[in-house]
């Protein structure tokens, strides 16, 4: 019987998940299988804070006919006991056993899984790059164990933005910026985003914004001695555009750049591409799971940033006073903007 069996995809508070790429609401995993229920497991670890959560769901199954038809709430959690844990392996023995409490402080998704009902688990400690670690979720009624493995990567250098006196990123019409970074020991995913800061004055209210800006991912196989991404200034402006509202008598000034770099471990990068991943079942992106006895996956997830960049003068001119950006109402180098508003 071919049933459809729905999970969400993580959101954690200490984590934060690749812009766009890995957030969603839910996903469908098309399986020939009984009716059973699959525990759904997302955990990625981050080796720059001490704060590390476990998230539990369990499947369920969807009618055909109404696929957006809302879960009832007890469909999608565990109401059974439940050990969670982490080894640090060296060897392939354990030599550090790390226990995960239950938490229900933590901001949850929203979507089809009820924020009241998601089971979540927190662990104070830090997990080192290059270390190895086993997942153990022990449902203690029935004896049923999910396990999976990760190894943390070794952490990107960024080359390029960096914070150096003078250095602009030019963003004009028709120029690339590139991007390079030291993508570090094992394989992973990458994904940079500019944050463009700037400040809007509207009725004499002042308030600070974000555009967000990000890069294609980019694997990496673990070999690469450097590693390259770029963003165009037609795009910038672009989603200047598109993200920026126009509103009467709005005055702008950007105010700099924030460069993030996110790396994903091995398992994330086998979750994003198909083309990496090695089964003879399917190499369909929603059927990839690192698991045994669940669905979902236990990876990690770091970030490297650069803050205090700034764009160019002549980026700044043309985003003030172009013809397909100046109803935004930027100030030019100067401090003038040519603001139209809404009416233009």
């Amino acid at each position: 019987m071919k049933l459809f069996i729905r999970h969400s995809v993580i959101y954690m508070t200490g984590v934060t998940l690749m812009i766009s790429l890995f957030i969603s609401c839910s996903n469908d995993f098309e399986l020939n299988t009984s009716a059973d229920p699959v525990p759904v497991v997302w955990c990625l670890l981050n080796p720059d804070v001490n704060e590390q959560y476990v998230r539990l769901e369990r499947s369920y199954l969807t009618d055909p006919a109404h696929p957006d038809d809302r879960p009832v709430t007890d469909s999608t959690v565990w109401n059974l006991p439940v050990t969670v844990y982490i080894e640090e392996l060296s060897g392939g023995l354990p030599v550090q056993l790390v226990r995960f409490e239950p938490v229900t402080s933590p901001p949850k998704d929203s979507g089809y899984f009820p924020e009241d009902n998601l089971r979540l688990y927190y662990a104070d400690f830090k997990p080192a790059r290059l270390a190895t670690y086993r997942l153990y979720i022990h449902f203690t009624d029935d004896n049923r164990i999910v396990t999976g493995i990760t190894t943390v990567p070794g952490a990107p250098v960024v080359y390029d933005p960096l914070e150096v006196p003078g250095r602009k990123i030019n963003l004009q019409a028709g120029v690339q910026f590139t991007s390079r970074w030291a993508p570090g020991e094992g394989l992973g995913i990458f994904q940079g985003t500019y944050i463009m800061n700037y400040e809007e004055i509207v009725q004499e209210q002042t308030s600070i914004n974000q555009v967000y800006l990000k890069m294609s991912p980019i694997l990496g196989l673990g070999a690469d001695i450097e590693m390259s991404g770029f963003v165009s200034g037609n795009r910038f402006m672009e989603e200047m555009v598109k993200q920026v509202p126009v509103r009467d008598g709005a005055v702008r000034t950007m105010i700099n750049v924030r460069f993030l770099l996110y790396k994903g471990g091995e398992e994330l990068a086998l979750q994003v591409s198909p083309d990496l991943q090695q089964t003879t079942i399917s190499n369909s992106l929603n059927q990839y799971s690192n698991l045994v006895n669940g669905i979902g996956v236990f990876s990690s997830l770091q970030l490297v940033y650069v803050n205090n960049l700034q764009l160019s003068n002549t980026t700044i001119n043309e985003l003030a006073n172009s013809e397909l950006t100046r109803k935004l109402g930027f100030s030019d180098i100067h401090g003038d903007e040519l603001n139209t508003g809404a009416n233009e």
